[in-house]
């Protein structure tokens, strides 16, 4: 592994530029662009969790990527991999979501609420493009304020649920393929 990063850095390979035909196993054994604490968890108590989606619309299935080491009550962080032409990915970027607070609209657009306690976040607006993930827009929101709990349902129904699913690390390594859930399995 040490080899093969020290000649990725000598041709000059940025991280984003990597071609992983299977991003899941590539996380699973320790791929992390984004320095986050991923997989920090005892493997008895490891949850992975991916979504599967055309993230920016251009008709190619994208992933994302996170476990349940990084989450909290507010969501965790996500590892994102735009899919290529020839079925392989390449590294997005990262973001931090709960999948039930987040809706894809047409075009590459992910709404998102990101809680910062139990009634207040922030509604963003992503732009994702080949080029980039970019936020586009944010509002505060209070929850607990009835014109802001409308605006929050309103934006959560504009778009598509994206379709999260989990498998148990230990499961993962037994059956890769055959282990994947719809929903969390917190």
């Amino acid at each position: 592994m040490l080899v093969a990063l020290l000649l990725l850095a000598a041709v000059g390979v940025a991280a984003g530029d990597e071609r992983l035909a299977d991003p899941t196993k590539a996380f699973v054994e320790g791929y992390d662009p984004s320095g986050n604490d991923f997989l920090a968890n005892v493997p008895e108590r490891t949850v992975l969790l991916r979504i599967r989606a055309d993230l920016d619309g251009d008709g190619r299935p994208d992933l994302a990527l996170s476990d349940s080491s990084t989450w909290g009550n507010a969501g965790g962080q996500w590892l994102l991999f735009r899919g290529q032409p020839d079925g392989a990915y390449v590294y997005w970027g990262t973001l931090f979501f709960a999948p039930g607070t987040a809706a894809l609209r047409a075009g590459g657009e992910l709404l998102l609420c990101v809680r910062t306690s139990a009634s207040r976040g922030a509604l963003e607006t992503y732009r994702l493009t080949a080029a980039a993930i970019a936020r586009t827009a944010t509002r505060a929101v209070d929850l607990e304020q009835p014109t802001d709990r409308a605006r929050y349902e309103a934006t959560l129904q504009s778009g598509a649920r994206l379709p999260v699913e989990s498998c148990k690390l230990l499961d993962y390594r037994r059956q890769p393929t055959t282990c994947w859930r719809p929903g969390l399995g917190l």
